[in-house]
């Protein structure tokens, strides 16, 4: 299920949205196909038993689902990490390992998984661009602390990105997350933070 090679892209002019961890429903994805009629969107999710709960919601239509992790590692194809996949909310899954903080509001791990881990720009590499309006995409990446990891994995694409909604901080739940003072400190040269509110926040094109 990681083999990104078959996206089948649009064959007229299309927004882009990528979508980085889905959870079991993939909300954001679904807003998205609801609001904009000519959106095509990429789903990165690594958790498999959230990717079965997806594709048993037969979303198809402009929608490409990939099983994966989403990591700093380039072109290379055989990396792999250890994915925490937890309970009761598989949304909480992580390659980071939870702390007290979360275990301690009823949360636990209840299996590991090895995951395949990819790069978006391996991925970005594949699209259409001359078919992509404006040339630019719109990003969220949800991935519970490992968003510096989703960030480094554009390469030369991360100046490409119009919009961005991005976790900024898991409430210390997670060892080794990172804050919103690292993701910044990738973003700034190339993005403006206008708003930041819960565990999110939002950037814009510089």
């Amino acid at each position: 299920m990681t083999n990104i090679k078959n996206i089948k892209f649009p064959e007229t002019p299309f927004n882009l949205f990528v979508d980085v961890g889905l959870s079991h429903n993939a909300p954001f994805s679904l807003e998205k196909l609801n609001e904009d009629k000519n959106s095509f969107i990429i789903g990165i999710e690594p958790n498999p038993d959230n990717c079965r709960s997806i594709r048993s919601k037969g979303i198809i239509d402009r929608f490409h689902l990939i099983e994966a992790g989403v990591g700093d590692v380039g072109k290379n194809e055989d990396e792999f990490l250890e994915l925490n996949m937890m309970y009761p909310d598989p949304g909480t899954s992580s390659f980071l390992e939870p702390t007290i903080n979360l275990i301690s509001l009823g949360y636990k791990v209840t299996n590991k998984v090895k995951v395949r881990i990819i790069s978006l720009e391996s991925i970005l590499d594949l699209v259409p661009w001359h078919l992509v309006n404006n040339g630019l995409f719109e990003l969220k990446s949800d991935t519970q602390g490992f968003e510096t990891q989703v960030l480094k994995s554009l390469g030369s694409y991360i100046d490409k990105i119009e919009k961005l909604q991005i976790e900024s901080t898991t409430w210390g739940q997670y060892k080794n997350a990172c804050n919103l003072d690292e993701i910044k400190a990738i973003l700034d040269p190339h993005m403006v933070m206008t708003k930041c509110e819960g565990e999110n926040a939002w950037f814009v094109k510089r």
